[in-house]
C-alpha cells in the first residue's frame, strides 16, 4: 500500500492524529527496517563456503616413499572411478551436459571464492562441475565435497609435482635448475611445465576418457582457481551457442577478458582468438578432435604458457586462425589482481552494484571491409618464450593418457609404447623418465 498516498488523504480529510501515526510507520518503515547492503556481502546461505576452517592456501609436504606410494594408488582409484558428486539430487549425466572444467592447485582462498560465484550463477544446476587437481589435500577435498548446488567430479593430474617430487616430471635432480650447471643438463623448470600438461592432460581425460565422452555434444568451459564468475554465464552461453549457428566459422567460445567500466552487457564480438581470451575459454568435442590433429603444434611448441601453445596450434587451423565469438564484458574475470581472495571479492561486488546482466536482447559484431571480413593479422612467433625444450616433455604431452611408468612398481614388466614425434615421422620407444639424452640418442640411432 503507498503510505505517500494515506497520509496524503488523511491530511486533506483533517485527521492529523493518523496523519502523525502514517508519518510515524513510513518513517520506520523507509529508515529503520531496511538493512543496507554492504558492498562484498554475501547471502547468508553462501556464507558457509567463505567461513571454512581450510587455511588460505596449502603448504607443501615432504612425503615418505610409503605416503607417495598409497598417494599414487588413491589418485589413480580416484581417476578410475571418477565418481559424480550430487548425482543422486541432480540426475546422472547425459551427453549433453555443461562441463565447468576448473583447473587447482593450492590456492584455496581464492577457490572458496570461485564457488561462492558458481553458486550464485542461473542453471548452475543442470552443469557439471569438474575439479581437476595437481595437489592432493584433505582439506582442499573437504571444500569440494561441500558443494550442494550441483553435481561435481574431482580428477586429479597423475604426473604432478606432488607424485614425483624428485624425478621427470617434476624437479629432475639432472635438470640444470637442480644440478647448478649449465651445460649437458635440461633448462626446464618442473613448476613452470606442470602448468601446461596439466591443462592439456585434462581436455584429454573429459573428452576422451570420461563415461559419456564417446557421444559427448556438450561444451566445456574452462576454468581456474583464481577466477570468478558472473550470475549469468551459462544464461550468456545459451546466445553464444546460438551465435555460432548464424556466423559460420566460429570455432571457439570465450567468457573472459580484463575487466572495464562502461562495458555493453548485451554485445558479443567476433574476431580472431588470442590471449587475454583463454579465461573462460569453451569449446566442444568437435573442435577439441581439430585441436588434437595438430597436438604437435602445442606439445611441440617452446613455451611454457598452455594458452600461447594453443595460439601455435590454432595457426594450422583454415585461414591461420581460430574465430572467437566473446563477450564484450567478462563473464569469467582473474581475481590475481587483487592481494587476497577477500579483497578480489569486495572490488568486484562493488563493480557488479549497477551492471546489466542477463540481458532480454544480445547484439553480435564483427568488422567488414571491401574485401569481406576484416581479420586481425595475428601470427605467434615461429619460437615461444622457452622452458619447454625437453623431449620429454614433448613425448609426455603426446601421449597425455599414460598410466604406467618404467619405474613404477605398479607397472608391467617392459612396458612401451611407439610414438610419431611431430610431422617427422619418427618412431620412439618412450619410456617417462628416460633421460632426455637417452632419448635423443633413439632418436640419431
Amino acid at each position: 500500500m503507498n503510505l505517500k498516498l494515506l497520509i496524503f488523504r488523511a491530511r486533506s480529510r483533517g485527521v492529523p492524529v493518523y496523519c502523525c501515526f502514517l508519518l510515524l510507520v513510513y518513517s520506520v518503515y523507509k529508515y529503520c527496517n531496511v538493512t543496507p547492503t554492504r558492498p562484498g556481502r554475501a547471502p547468508d546461505y553462501l556464507l558457509r563456503y567463505l567461513q571454512l576452517s581450510e587455511p588460505d592456501s596449502v603448504p607443501t609436504q615432504a612425503l615418505s616413499s610409503a605416503e607417495l606410494s598409497r598417494l599414487v594408488s588413491t589418485v589413480e582409484m580416484m581417476n578410475f572411478e571418477r565418481e559424480v558428486l550430487m548425482a543422486w539430487r541432480y540426475g546422472p549425466v547425459r551427453a549433453d551436459v555443461t562441463v565447468l572444467l576448473v583447473q587447482v592447485h593450492r590456492d584455496v582462498a581464492r577457490l572458496r571464492l570461485l564457488i561462492l560465484s558458481l553458486r550464485n550463477v542461473r542453471h548452475i544446476h543442470t552443469a557439471l562441475l569438474v575439479f581437476s587437481h595437481s595437489y592432493y589435500d584433505a582439506a582442499i577435498n573437504k571444500l569440494v565435497s561441500s558443494i550442494t548446488f550441483c553435481r561435481v567430479m574431482q580428477i586429479f593430474y597423475p604426473y604432478s609435482l606432488q607424485l614425483y617430487p624428485n624425478k621427470f616430471p617434476g624437479i629432475d635432480p639432472e635438470d640444470c635448475l637442480s644440478s647448478g650447471r649449465n651445460t649437458d643438463c635440461s633448462k626446464r623448470d618442473g613448476r613452470l611445465t606442470e602448468h601446461k600438461h596439466h591443462w592439456w592432460w585434462k581436455a584429454f581425460f573429459v573428452f576422451n576418457n570420461m563415461d559419456w565422452s564417446e557421444n559427448y555434444k556438450g561444451t566445456v568451459i574452462f576454468l581456474e582457481e583464481d577466477n570468478y564468475v558472473l550470475p549469468d554465464l551459462l544464461y550468456m552461453l545459451r546466445y553464444t551457442t546460438r551465435s555460432k549457428v548464424y556466423l559460420r566459422g566460429i570455432d571457439v567460445m570465450s567468457f573472459g577478458r580484463p575487466y572495464a567500466r562502461d562495458l555493453d552487457y548485451d554485445l558479443l564480438s567476433v574476431t580472431t582468438w588470442q590471449p587475454p581470451y583463454d579465461k573462460g575459454l569453451a569449446f566442444n568435442k568437435t573442435v577439441w578432435k581439430k585441436i588434437v590433429m595438430v597436438s604437435s603444434y602445442y606439445c611441440m611448441y617452446d613455451d611454457v604458457s598452455w594458452s600461447y601453445s594453443l595460439l601455435n596450434a590454432f595457426g594450422q587451423f583454415r585461414g591461420g586462425h581460430a574465430d572467437v565469438v566473446a563477450t564484450a564484458a567478462p563473464r569469467v574475470m582473474s581475481t590475481r589482481m587483487f592481494p587476497s581472495g577477500r579483497a578480489a571479492f569486495d572490488h568486484i561486488s562493488a563493480w557488479l552494484d549497477d551492471n546489466k546482466m542477463f540481458p532480454s536482447k544480445v547484439r553480435a559484431v564483427m568488422l567488414y571491409g571491401n574485401n569481406g571480413r576484416v581479420d586481425k593479422a595475428l601470427k605467434p612467433p615461429p619460437w615461444g618464450n622457452g622452458g619447454w625444450s625437453d623431449l620429454r616433455d614433448h613425448l609426455l604431452c603426446l601421449d597425455p593418457l599414460m598410466t604406467t611408468t618404467a619405474d613404477n612398481p605398479r607397472s608391467t614388466d617392459g612396458y612401451a609404447d611407439t610414438y610419431t614425434a611431430g610431422t617427422d615421422n619418427v618412431g620412439i620407444t618412450h619410456n617417462m623418465n628416460t633421460s632426455e639424452t637417452d632419448i635423443r640418442n633413439q632418436i640419431l640411432f
